[in-house]
């Protein structure tokens, strides 16, 4: 039997310092709300009005949020609350995700000209992708995408190297807008693969919104409104050249061929899942090319901060399952063949 979502009352306060305003484009106005019965602090989004009738979309935001209730899920801060504020705007309610999100530090890079080092970009990208594999692993057979609006502000990254995913009830709500891939960027920054006509939220939506999450923060910045899904393969190459400097050319070429498949400018190599793609980034780097200390000095200069002692310390948080390699050996393998006829 589906749970329901536990009733939740409080007052939303104004948005956190690491908290950017995102509305528009985004997908709401973000803020921190304090629980009526407990006391404790909650994510609180005031959903944008460019989703539409507020009716649709809280059943929609509802059905998902639901759906998830009683699912043990990798990385996602968990939904609450579903309601109207006293002005009619719906609000979701979160369990708070601690961190900031990836949306303040790349513009904190951007103005202090801090580039993001590969092994930063792998790290980061493998607990997504983990995250998403998961999602998706609980969500099999709905045919719908396992979150289908990742964008850098929906990711929080924490100074112990843990991620979260927020705002996973929005994939089937902007999946009913039906709206082209040009008119879901530029509306909500959401990334969406090639496709003829309107866009189609399946499992490989949320590889190429991951995808281009990392390309972001290889560039050290967000893709303007401009640039994408125009100037994709000139974002793609920019970000692998930037991610390469100082390393093999063998790795700043698998890091492209993996940019290419998972964002579908190669099609013949896409990944299938979320799983798929992150066995592929494992088997082209290994896991020695990850590691918390390396997030967290990068973390820490974002912000101008000093680095901290960098003496061995234990990671407090458990590391992420290995990702599978059998089942995409295949792809890997392709990957290599397309570096090795460049």
């Amino acid at each position: 039997m589906r749970e329901t979502l536990p009733e939740h009352t409080g007052v939303a306060m104004p948005p956190a310092p690491y908290d950017p305003c995102v509305d528009p484009p985004g997908l709401g106005l973000r803020t921190v709300g304090s629980d009526a019965s407990s006391g404790a602090l909650l994510d609180v989004l005031r959903v944008t009005a460019d989703l539409g009738d507020p009716s649709p979309v809280e059943a929609g935001v509802r059905e998902r949020a639901e759906r998830f209730a009683p699912a043990s899920l990798v990385g996602l801060s968990p939904i609450v609350r579903v309601a109207r504020a006293a002005d009619g705007r719906l609000e979701v309610w979160s369990e708070r995700a601690l961190g900031y999100r990836l949306s303040a530090v790349l513009e904190w890079a951007d103005t202090r000209g801090v580039a993001t080092p590969l092994d930063v970009a792998l790290t980061v990208g493998d607990r997504l992708l983990a995250a998403l594999a998961s999602l998706q692993q609980a969500d099999r057979g709905s045919g719908a995408s396992g979150h289908g609006a990742i964008a850098v502000d929906q990711v929080v990254l924490a100074e112990d190297g843990t991620l979260t995913l927020t705002d996973y009830a929005f994939g089937t709500v902007l999946a009913r807008l039906q709206l082209t891939r040009d008119r879901l960027w530029r509306r909500f920054r959401i990334a969406m693969p090639p496709a003829a006509g309107l866009a189609r939220f399946d499992h490989r939506v949320d590889v190429t919104q991951a995808a281009i999450v990392i390309t972001a923060l290889l560039l050290g910045r967000v893709p303007r409104a401009d640039e994408y899904p125009r100037d994709v393969a000139a974002l793609v190459a920019e970000a692998a050249r930037q991610g390469g400097a100082g390393v093999p050319r063998d790795e700043q070429e698998r890091l492209l061929a993996w940019l290419r498949a998972a964002t579908e400018l190669d099609p013949r190599n896409a990944f299938r899942s979320a799983a798929d793609a992150r066995a592929a980034l494992a088997g082209a780097f290994g896991t020695h090319r990850t590691g918390v200390p390396a997030v967290r000095r990068w973390l820490r200069e974002t912000r101008g901060l000093p680095p901290v002692d960098e003496r061995p310390q234990p990671d407090p948080t458990p590391e992420p399952p290995p990702a599978p390699d059998v089942p995409t050996a295949s792809v890997f393998e392709r990957l290599n063949r397309w570096v090795r006829r460049r």
